[in-house]
């Protein structure tokens, strides 16, 4: 190559040379067959492996580049780059021996753990909900390869006995609009935006409208239902050449490999099938098998098995009405429309045993149903019934100014009534949310879990799928920051440093904040709102000395939750305590 000056590029003098001299280290150029014009500076930390070789008189750098620019930036070649003088001493002595012998000899160094020079880096995550799918998009887009896991046939499919809804809140639109700001247009479109969302409480005495009265103009949260979003990521996730989904798998085993990362084998749909990875993600839920396989590598001594917290809402039972997104019904001597991007609390009006609320959540009128939730006692007589006939009977008795019967088909109110719902479980978190194993041939298996195997607990401050998704872009950082001479066993335990404290606190201020909201205990609600509403005005009154109720601090997204937690505690100056309520409650 000629000679060129710091700072400028200059023809080769041979034109089939994929060469280039560049300015200084630590960049260099990148040339995939393009002309010398579109050429490209990109920085050594984007290569997954690089290494100095002689090349006639000159020293080259040759450098794998995977990731650090935008898709449609990338190239799947290898590119080639000369560095000048000054360049070359800064590697020379990872090198030396290798460009002294004078002939091609090329040491490597691995990125993001890759398990071997030159191989690419290889991940495994099990569970394509909402974390597990954001998981695999996030690691593709920093270019692992990635085998998704799922024990159902279909993650976007619809479950009507759980028809959960999701308010994603700031968090999880950060995540999203990481992944690609396509998808947080997407979840925008197909959902209600709580800033338009109106509250409606429907009574025998007639339905009172009313707008959120608490609402935060700068701040931005949107409804829509769990399958919708799962579809959102679903198909990101098909799109993406780097990510391949096993659905309706069965594990058998997870055991590490003698490679040295983690194998993961099972079967689907009779075929078995086995993949590994360097990297083991568990976004499989409150009963994780990934998380009970850490246990067990880490030899038994508790730092995975839950921690469970009492709450006043765990162990309370659910079940979901399937209604149409829009209907009309009688109200105050004529017909109104009840539509679907409003919020209702549809009141009871039993004259004995508990009085009970159906909740029902704004959707887009397109999707052509909504649900109506239901929460109350375990040992609720409606748990008694198990017939259409009793069900008629029993709503008749409850909810006269609400007839299900002639909202729903007959079918649906069979399910209904046949349903024996859920149970909102214990706030429980795992002591520990990664595992590293010992190196094997250069290799670390490691292992995080994200979503509810890390932490889970009731739906009372909306949180579930948001901090889940917040899990995503921690561990994300953490596998970034350990890019460079580090494994992904120093970047999961990275991870866990980092995100251990807020996972704390979030499960600890949902065992106060909002934990009253379904009046199983009427005294005890009315108190409690008291007390939410008292905090409320005295933050509006000095704010420079009460904060607002955790409820409402939680959804500040800028707010790591363990200053959400300091700032809610109950009692002392700029502290909410007493949580807060969601809006439907606070109009109880």
């Amino acid at each position: 190559l000629k000679p060129v000056q710091s700072g400028s590029f200059r023809e080769p003098c041979c034109p089939q040379l994929e060469a280039a001299m560049v300015a200084q280290a630590p960049m260099f150029a990148l040339q995939a067959a393009t002309p010398l014009r579109q050429l490209r500076r990109v920085s050594i930390s984007d290569a997954s492996s690089i290494g100095v070789e002689r090349l006639g008189q000159g020293l080259v750098l040759r450098a794998h580049v995977f990731g650090g620019m935008p898709r449609d930036r990338r190239s799947s070649s290898p590119g080639v780059a000369v560095l000048t003088a000054s360049s070359v001493f800064m590697l020379a002595g990872r090198w030396q021996e290798s460009v002294g012998r004078g002939r091609r000899r090329t040491a490597r160094c691995s990125r993001g753990g890759a398990a071997a020079a030159g191989e690419e880096k290889s991940a495994v995550v099990i569970g394509a909900g909402p974390a597990g799918l954001a998981a695999a998009l996030m690691l593709a887009k920093d270019d692992w390869n990635v085998v998704v896991v799922e024990r159902t046939s279909d993650p976007a499919s619809y479950d009507p006995s759980r028809g959960f809804m999701y308010l994603i809140d700031g968090r999880g639109q950060r995540c999203l609009s990481e992944l690609n700001p396509n998808l947080l247009g997407g979840l925008q479109a197909a959902s209600v935006s709580m800033m338009e969302t109106k509250i409606g409480i429907l009574t025998p005495k007639g339905l009172q409208a009313t707008v959120n009265p608490m609402k935060d103009k700068t701040r931005n949260s949107y409804w829509l239902p769990r399958h919708i979003l799962v579809s959102l990521l679903l198909e990101e996730v098909r799109s993406n050449s780097r990510i391949k989904l096993i659905a309706g798998a069965k594990l058998t085993s997870i055991h590490q490999g003698s490679h040295g990362g983690v194998d993961v084998q099972g079967s689907s749909e009779g075929e078995s099938w086995a993949v590994r990875g360097s990297l083991l993600i568990g976004a499989d839920g409150m009963r994780s098998q990934v998380r009970t396989q850490m246990e067990e590598w880490d030899g038994n001594r508790g730092r995975f098995v839950p921690e469970q917290f009492d709450s006043p809402s765990a162990g309370l039972r659910y079940k979901v009405l399937t209604l149409p997104s829009t209907f009309k019904l009688e109200v105050d001597g004529g017909m109104q429309d009840l539509a679907s991007d409003c919020m209702y609390s549809v009141r009871g009006a039993a004259s004995t045993g508990s009085k009970l609320k159906f909740g029902l959540i704004p959707v887009r009128a397109d999707f052509g149903s909504r649900t109506a939730n239901l929460i109350t006692k375990p040992e609720d007589t409606l748990w008694e019934v198990s017939d259409v006939a009793g069900l008629r009977a029993y709503a008749r008795q409850q909810w006269p100014h609400f007839p299900i019967e002639e909202l729903v088909p007959e079918s649906e109110l069979v399910r209904f009534a046949q349903d024996r719902g859920g149970y909102f479980p214990k706030p429980q978190l795992s002591p520990g949310a990664a595992w590293a194993g010992e190196p094997k041939d250069g290799v670390s298996p490691a292992v995080a879990i994200v979503g509810d195997a890390l932490h889970c607990f009731p739906p009372d401050i909306g949180q579930g799928v948001n901090s889940a998704l917040e899990d995503v872009m921690v561990l994300r950082d953490a596998l970034r920051a350990h890019a460079h001479g580090g494994a992904a066993g120093a970047a999961v335990q990275a991870y866990e440093a980092a995100r251990m404290p807020d996972a704390a606190a979030l499960v600890e201020m949902v065992c106060f904040s909002a934990p009253f909201q379904y009046s199983q205990s009427p005294w005890r609600s009315r108190f409690w709102t008291v007390s939410f509403l008292g905090r409320f005005l005295l933050n509006k009154a000095l704010p420079s000395i009460f904060d607002l109720p955790t409820f409402l601090l939680v959804q500040r997204s800028e707010l790591p939750y363990r200053e959400v937690l300091r700032r809610g505690r109950r009692g002392g100056p700029r502290r909410g305590g007493g949580g807060g309520a969601p809006l439907t409650h606070c109009l109880s």
